[in-house]
């Protein structure tokens, strides 16, 4: 039916796909000041990586540079404005955490790029302004493409080594969940290759598909059978949500001193 395909369109344009991973991730505090339909199961984000460079840049300098490149999702596809994409809300969010801090996160995402296309404009669009962290979102377009799989699993090794070498972090964001999307294409593979490129290179994940799965089925955001009118409005709840859970995630991957001056969590 055409509602149908309208909704399968609008969450492709939001860069949807499938991640099997374990509910330890982005957690929230049940006590904490995030909003409610943000929020996901758990007490703390526990990982062992650390993002080193972006830590010391903070204590040392008391900023922080990072460089989101993605696709149509970390563009903002659907959003009201360009300050409602989830990069810009997640910088908004440091900005509140870490007050008094120089905080830049510049968007270099464009539209239905494979990793492939990304990496080969990572020293130009990305690593020329000297970020301390990168976010790359990716996968969707790989799997819709049929990219082979190795080629993926390379590809992202390859970019987070050149990142590595120009001395910053990376985080790798994971595409998103939407039941209707997950049974048209199969992401699981490329999903597999981003987590274990995670663990080779020792670089954060960030599984957005667990994170709105708990959202769409726990009922605390309505992110399904969305009406063509609301779509903007629930596009702008969903990359204000991500980018607080990125927030959390990257001030505690920091590991900041207890006597630094940063706001509570939230």
């Amino acid at each position: 039916m055409a509602g149908r395909g309208a909704k399968i369109r609008f969450w492709l344009s939001l860069g949807v796909a499938m991640l099997a991973a374990p509910l330890a991730f982005a957690q929230t505090a049940p006590n904490a000041a995030m909003p409610e339909a943000c929020r996901v199961p758990g007490s703390v984000f526990v990982t062992d990586v650390k993002l080193v460079h972006s830590a010391d840049r903070v204590v040392a300098e008391k900023r922080l540079t990072i460089v989101a490149i993605g696709s149509s999702s970390t563009m903002g596809m659907g959003a009201s404005s360009a300050e409602a994409a989830w990069p810009a809300r997640l910088e908004a969010d440091l900005r509140r955490r870490l007050p008094g801090l120089q905080i830049d996160v510049v968007n270099r995402a464009r539209p239905r790029e494979t990793a492939d296309q990304m990496a080969k404009r990572l020293r130009k669009d990305v690593l020329s302004l000297k970020p301390d962290l990168v976010v790359w979102e990716t996968g969707t377009a790989d799997a819709v493409r049929s990219i082979d799989i190795d080629q993926f699993g390379t590809t992202l090794e390859d970019g987070i080594a050149a990142i590595a070498a120009a001395k910053a972090d990376t985080m790798l964001v994971t595409p998103q969940y939407a039941r209707d999307t997950v049974r048209l294409i199969g992401f699981q593979p490329y999903i597999d290759a981003m987590n274990q490129a995670g663990l080779r290179r020792d670089v954060l994940v960030f599984p957005r598909y667990e994170t709105m799965r708990h959202w769409i089925e726990s009922g605390q955001m309505k992110l399904e059978n969305v009406p063509r009118e609301d779509m903007t409005k629930v596009a702008d709840l969903l990359y204000d949500c991500l980018g607080r859970q990125i927030a959390r995630v990257v001030l505690r991957a920091m590991h900041l001193p207890k006597d630094f001056p940063s706001a509570p969590p939230r």
